[in-house]
């Protein structure tokens, strides 16, 4: 069961019940959104061809925003997103991210509602893929420039921040590659570093002091 909130910068999010805990930060979806998978991760890596995996499709957020820099900046983007439980058409519907960002609202639906584990090409710069499955069950057929790793707090969804899927993920990266991510846990920092990442503190998104550029070298 999810509510619908309304974060600080006017965009909403999703508050999850049962996990007790927000999709996005209450001090703005789309800022950190921006600041942590865009400025920090899409936008650092200067190339025109960029190979992405979001850990968390949720509410489109991040697919949404990375589908619009794409065309604006002229880069070709396949991205393929895991989630091994979408929300319901009722609570995407809902959400207001395509109003904020000057789009048609029938560009966001289209993310939503394209079929699951079919790669569909959605303009001349971005192709998408979403898959429905958990990082655990996912194998990739190809690596990735950049991992966009979003899933809920460590406190929350203990499972996904443990050495074994750190590892995974270090495997599913090119040389250089690397994850972001708003978590900037002690523990969390030190997994990474004993798996062989380079992790780099960044100043974070509003609210948060720290988040993580976690690089394979």
């Amino acid at each position: 069961m999810y509510k619908v909130i309304k974060t600080n910068d006017g965009s909403f999010s999703l508050f999850d019940v049962k996990m007790k805990e927000s999709y996005h930060s209450k001090h703005g979806a789309i800022k950190e959104a921006k600041h942590v998978f865009l400025k920090n991760g899409l936008l650092s890596l200067n190339k025109d061809e960029i190979a992405i995996l979001e850990i968390g499709f949720g509410t489109g957020l991040n697919t949404l925003l990375t589908l619009k820099e794409s065309k604006k900046n002229n880069i070709n983007i396949n991205y393929h997103t895991l989630e091994p439980y979408p929300i319901s058409q009722n609570m995407y519907n809902i959400l207001n991210y395509h109003k904020i960002l000057g789009m048609e609202k029938q560009i966001f639906l289209e993310l939503h509602n394209i079929k699951w584990n079919e790669e569909k090409k959605i303009d001349d710069f971005f192709i998408l893929k979403k898959i429905k499955k958990s990082i655990q069950m996912f194998n990739a057929e190809k690596k990735y420039d950049l991992v966009y790793f979003d899933a809920f707090s460590p406190k929350k969804q203990p499972e996904l921040w443990k050495p074994d899927i750190l590892r995974k993920i270090f495997f599913l990266l090119k040389n250089n590659g690397f994850l972001v991510t708003y978590c900037a846990q002690g523990k969390f920092k030190r997994n990474l570093k004993e798996i062989g990442y380079q992790v780099i503190s960044l100043d974070g998104p509003p609210g948060k002091r720290e988040m993580i550029k976690a690089i394979r070298k």
